[in-house]
């Protein structure tokens, strides 16, 4: 072996090594990690509950924005413009790359791009032989291409992302040596549409109070029947003066009466279907009419004391004036007046017997309406409006 070839075998040994020292140290899938971990990190949703202090820097809201997040400020419109005079476009810059790409082989990078992004993309070559093609591809469709860049030759290009994929990067050296390169990216993100609303909210607040409250219920005053004597009967009373008892219903807000001349009558009265009794549902409403039952050779009225005195002596008199409700008989009725009116001047049923001759039988049966006070708890929601700014990109 001559001296010559000696060294000229030495020369591909030594490079030959060299090259698989190199090689071995870069590994494309660890590469990827490596961007991965050096992107830059997306902002997260602020939520803001407090007005802004006095002179504070006011950040681009654009830094408080990422994809899908909405930003609820309490802040004036105005302040809220002034962040918008600020926006910053949202990008992520890959670290450069400093890469060796082996003989006959390629690397690949990929990046992961949404629709509507640019991926900047900026390639240098060098290494004294040419590097054979730059490729890039989003997905398996091929957008952009090179070939034969020489030593300190720029590939400089933005490519749009169509749609939401992946964009690969392709350096095929087809050399018999490795080749140097230097790779740079950036992630363009699609400008966003900042979108205000004004929104108005209802909150509401419970609160709880104690409340007095009345139920109305009908209660029995009297129940009494009465005979009154013939005219020429001289050991019977013709007549008889009876006081209604409204002292025993001193809180009463009105109240309701029939009155029977007749045992016919009297009996088709007590006869009645009712839910309480037939007097009751007539004073609630729940039944409207009552049996009629007219007197014959009697006289009988509501009257004061002088005036019952006078109609039992069969003088002229004047009955008292009721303050009735609607559908009255001639018999029986309600009356839409407190009791209390009655506490110092008694009212008095009064009654005279004009038959000579026959007994005459008289029924009276009253109630009265009273109010029972009751305490129960009482719920309130009480509304509030709410305004506030929702703050979004689209």
């Amino acid at each position: 072996m001559t001296q010559l070839t000696f060294k000229t075998s030495l020369f591909f040994i030594c490079l030959s090594s060299l090259y698989s020292n190199i090689s071995a140290q870069v590994k494309p899938a660890d590469l990827k990690d490596k961007l991965t971990e050096q992107a830059e990190k997306t902002v997260s949703t602020i939520l803001k509950v407090s007005a802004l202090p006095k002179k504070s820097v006011i950040d681009s809201l654009q830094d408080k924005l990422t994809s899908g997040d909405t930003l609820i400020l309490n802040y004036t419109l105005g302040e809220i413009k002034s962040m918008i005079k600020n926006p910053k476009k949202d990008s992520i810059t890959y670290p450069i790359v400093q890469v060796l790409i082996p003989k006959k082989d390629k690397l690949e990078y990929t990046y992961p791009v949404n629709k509507g992004d640019s991926l900047q993309i900026y390639i240098k070559h060098s290494s004294f032989f040419k590097l054979r093609s730059v490729e890039v591809s989003l997905g398996k469709i091929p957008v952009y291409s090179r070939l034969k860049l020489t030593k300190k030759e720029k590939v400089y290009v933005k490519i749009p992302a169509m749609e939401t994929g992946e964009i690969t990067i392709k350096l095929n050296n087809r050399n018999y040596f490795p080749l140097k390169a230097k790779v740079f990216v950036r992630n363009l993100k699609r400008e966003k549409k900042l979108v205000i609303k004004e929104a108005v909210d209802t909150l509401f607040t419970l609160d709880t109070a104690m409340v007095t409250r009345e139920e109305l219920q009908y209660l029995p005053l009297v129940e009494q029947s009465f005979t009154v004597g013939a005219t020429l009967d001289l050991t019977k009373t013709p007549y008889f003066m009876f006081p209604i008892p409204f002292n025993e219903a001193k809180n009463g807000k009105g109240w309701a009466y029939w009155i029977g001349y007749q045992q016919k009558n009297i009996n088709e009265f007590k006869s009645i279907i009712s839910e309480k009794d037939a007097l009751t549902d007539y004073a609630s409403g729940k039944i409207h009419f009552l049996p009629n039952s007219e007197p014959k050779s009697l006289t009988c009225a509501f009257v004061n004391e002088s005036n019952a005195l006078k109609l039992t002596r069969n003088e002229k008199y004047s009955p008292s004036n009721l303050t009735f409700a609607t559908n009255n008989g001639t018999n029986y009725g309600k009356i839409i007046e407190p009791t209390s009116k009655y506490n110092k001047k008694l009212l008095y049923l009064a009654c005279l017997n004009n038959n000579g001759v026959s007994d005459q039988t008289v029924y009276f049966k009253s109630v009265y309406l009273e109010g029972k006070p009751y305490t129960e708890q009482v719920i309130n929601k009480i509304p509030s409006l709410i305004k506030y700014f929702k703050i979004y990109t689209e």
